[in-house]
């Protein structure tokens, strides 16, 4: 195999590009760690007369549910809605537009503290004189902590690329020929 020829220029090149990659790695791992968000129930319901439904809902671990109520004016705005989020033991958060009825979509976020079954039960009473009325129910869960440890990983790689560039700058002062 014939061995080929790096100038001391092109070495630094390397080294160069080598560095800037560094550089952007390190930013990669000082930027915000990412989230996966998941979907754990979605539901719209159709309401004649006054109900009431029991959702269950199953938290893989410590995080924040987010639970979007979005009363919808089909055939006419329910005139009464309202929302408890509970565990076997308690509850968690709870609302209720009585005081102000009509279309429109309410946000509530609360905490889970581990992984578990948790309930949401939502009471409906239709407005107008059809007696009719839609809702729709959708909880999304957002974990505690990010689940997978990339930085660890990160860090070995930014190791090796040091190791390169300290190889690199040795070998390009003293010698001007690599066998590739």
């Amino acid at each position: 195999m014939k061995p080929v020829r790096v100038t001391k220029g092109a070495g630094r090149k390397l080294a160069a590009a080598t560095g800037a990659l560094a550089v952007m790695l390190i930013g990669g791992l000082s930027a915000s760690s990412a989230r996966a968000d998941m979907l754990l129930l979605s539901d719209t319901t159709l309401v004649t007369g006054s109900e009431s439904s029991v959702f269950s809902f199953t938290a893989p671990g410590p995080g924040t549910v987010t639970a979007q109520l979005t009363n919808l004016a089909w055939p006419q705005a329910l005139s009464g809605l309202s929302f408890v989020a509970s565990s076997a033991n308690n509850v968690m958060t709870s609302w209720s537009n009585a005081a102000q009825p009509g279309a429109g979509t309410q946000m509530l976020n609360f905490q889970v503290g581990s992984g578990g079954t948790y309930f949401a039960d939502v009471t409906a009473t239709p407005g107008g004189s059809l007696g009719l009325g839609v809702y729709s129910l959708t909880l999304n869960f957002s974990p505690a902590a990010p689940t997978v440890p990339l930085p660890a990983s990160g860090w070995l790689l930014l190791a090796g690329i040091a190791t390169m560039i300290a190889w690199l700058r040795t070998w390009g002062h003293g010698a001007d020929t690599f066998g590739l």
